[in-house]
């Protein structure tokens, strides 16, 4: 998830519920993906369901088994001061740290079904031991009854033959405890799947699996420990339960993506009752329950053979039909959910959409507030931010306003930054020096001529060219580019090359330009996302030309989302998506490698870390 937006909403609030999932609650204009009346999946208004229509159950595409990397697992792990043990080494293939005993665990870890299984084993009985001073003597514990001989020497076994470790048994009371040493083993359980029955969750590296041996095994594991059989009508009902909502819904996820459609439940509980005259807290309860005909569980496999339910299989989605649409009224946040990839997401299983700048362009009723000037700026203050951006849409369509607002934000001490279209006027880029500190001037197909004529309905860029150089003649607004490159249309390298040169040559080589990627949208829906590659190809383009500071833009993760030294090529600013996660310059905004001084304004403020995101509807 990239970014998650609140604000305030009053109106109608759609509950939909299929048949066997939980359902959710949205606005009647969010978009679902569905089949209405049994036809193709597509993006509908939730106000235009029906009983009886589909919501879409995505089944995930099969991809690369690619083993675990236990040492990038080490090095991102958090731990606190008493729990740093030395620098991590690799020895033959195995990953420690300096001050631990023994020979470590695996560098990379192969996900096999035994593996799987393991740890399965661990979200179900499984819980980790650390002595606060002693930071190496993390341990793995395994719970079982004192009959499940076969299953102890099963988990007993893999340990041995998957992370060489010696584990040894204790007896508390009618239960036996399985003790696997190793701070190193104990932190990759950590990581993957939680550390109380809280927290616990099925490991990332399953629920991305397609590898059906994998996830089958893992689910040998987990029900083994936590699930039950019991007599159903005409069958069987295979179960689990936990108070752990995030470990239920996996499981669950690893049956939808095997193909079968468990019912999934929450039991509100009593938050307290009382044992042995104690009274005692009590969480509710998870439960995900399987109808099956015919079931067989070893410590080794599961095997089943699901009841037939209402659901229709079709294109890379489960359906589920519509069980029960209903309506009410509500005061109160709600939020919009941008994420990375092609802008969807799942809730409680089904696939929605992302809201975007279409869906803001294009709605019909204006939401928000009424605020003055002195407003904006006293909540911005209050906030205790930098400064304020003027976004969507296009500031200088109420320039007047954004005037206003910026000069009393100046005078106050804050920054003002527009990201416009540049397509404006010399009276516009006139009053920009009152109060304007920063401009990105957005592109898109590097303006090229035939793009901009068929795409933006202008015949030309050159009146964003003339404001480029408007602006940077008043030598008071600190100027970035960026260029939404669109596949197919608006990704010529030739017409990067020559944008890129124009910025250099007018604007200089220490100028920003950031290449962005494109997603599909509303009347442009036929496009496919941009290729990452095409993108590293414009920056190498734009590099060639003598630029600095150049960067891909909507690729969280990738490596050109960071600020590089000209004068080394150390990594300076280290980013993920909009946040800052690593700053390796001096208070000079010096390289810290090599002296070098970067054209960086201002300093890392220390609410870098904090969430970057606030609805000022509350701040009336």
């Amino acid at each position: 998830m990239r970014k998650a937006f609140q604000h305030l909403y009053s109106g109608p609030v759609l509950r939909i519920r299929p048949f066997y999932l939980p359902g959710f609650e949205c606005t009647p204009d969010h978009s679902v993906f569905a089949s209405i009346g049994g036809g193709r999946v597509t993006k509908v208004e939730a106000q235009k369901l029906r009983v009886g229509d589909f919501l879409a159950v995505p089944l995930p595409k099969s991809g690369r088994e690619d083993p675990l990397d236990i040492e990038k697992l080490l090095r991102s792990e958090n731990q606190p001061s008493y729990r740093r043990g030395g620098d991590l080494q690799i020895v033959h293939g195995r990953v420690r740290r300096s001050a631990e005993r023994g020979l470590g665990v695996p560098a990379l870890l192969h996900i096999t079904p035994r593996v799987a299984r393991l740890f399965g084993y661990y979200c179900a009985e499984g819980s980790l031991a650390w002595a606060q001073r002693r930071p190496n003597s993390g341990s793995v514990w395994f719970s079982f009854g004192a009959s499940e001989e076969t299953r102890i020497r099963e988990v007993e076994k893999i340990l041995r033959d998957v992370f060489g470790v010696r584990p040894h048994r204790v007896q508390q009371k009618n239960r036996i405890a399985v003790i696997a040493p190793g701070a190193g083993l104990a932190k990759i359980f950590h990581r993957s799947c939680g550390d109380s029955s809280a927290t616990k969750r099925v490991p990332d590296f399953i629920l991305q699996s397609t590898n059906r041996r994998v996830l089958k095994a893992f689910l040998a594991g987990y029900l083994n420990g936590d699930g039950y059989v019991t007599k159903g009508k005409g069958g069987f009902v295979l179960g689990s339960t936990s108070v752990s909502p995030v470990l239920t819904y996996g499981v669950a996820q690893i049956l939808l993506t095997l193909g079968d459609v468990p019912r999934v439940y929450r039991s509100h509980n009593d938050p307290h009752y009382e044992i042995e005259g104690r009274t005692v807290n009590r969480s509710d309860d998870y439960m995900m329950r399987l109808l099956v005909d015919e079931v067989e569980v070893t410590p080794q496999e599961i095997e089943w053979q699901a009841s037939g339910a209402r659901v229709v299989r079709r294109n890379g989605h489960l359906l589920i039909p519509i069980r029960e649409i209903s309506h009410v009224d509500y005061v109160g946040p709600v939020y919009n959910i941008e994420v990375d990839g092609d802008h969807s997401y799942t809730a409680n299983f089904m696939a929605v959409a992302n809201c975007q700048n279409a869906d803001i362009s294009q709605r019909r009723k204006v939401e928000g507030i009424e605020v003055e000037p002195q407003d904006v700026v006293r909540m911005t203050l209050e906030q205790g931010c930098q400064g304020l951006a003027y976004t969507y849409n296009q500031p200088t369509i109420f320039i007047e306003f954004a005037r206003d607002i910026g000069m009393l934000a100046r005078k106050a001490g804050l920054i003002n930054i527009f990201v416009s279209n540049g397509y404006d006027t010399p009276e516009t880029v006139a009053e920009m020096p009152k109060f304007l500190d920063c401009v990105t001037v957005d592109f898109k197909g590097s303006g090229e001529t035939n793009f901009v004529r068929k795409y933006i309905n202008i015949p030309n860029a050159e009146p964003i060219f003339q404001t480029l150089l408007d602006t940077r003649d008043t030598k008071k607004i600190h100027i970035e580019i960026t260029d939404l490159i669109v596949p197919q249309v608006g990704d010529d390298l030739n017409a990067a090359r020559k944008l890129s040169k124009w910025v250099y040559d007018n604007l200089g080589p220490d100028t920003p330009i950031h290449f962005l990627r494109f997603h599909p949208d509303y009347k442009m829906m036929e496009f496919p996302w941009t290729p990452v590659e095409t993108l590293e190809k414009h920056c190498a383009v734009a590099k060639e030309e003598g630029l600095k500071y150049v960067y891909i833009g909507n690729v969280s993760g990738h490596r050109l989302e960071n600020t590089y030294c000209p004068g080394c090529g150390a990594i300076a600013i280290k980013r993920y998506g909009f946040d800052i996660t690593g700053w390796y310059l001096d208070k000079d905004n010096k390289c810290k490698q090599c002296g070098y001084r970067l054209a960086i304004f201002g300093r890392l403020e220390r609410t870098a870390k904090e969430n970057r995101f606030y609805s000022v509807l509350y701040h009336r």
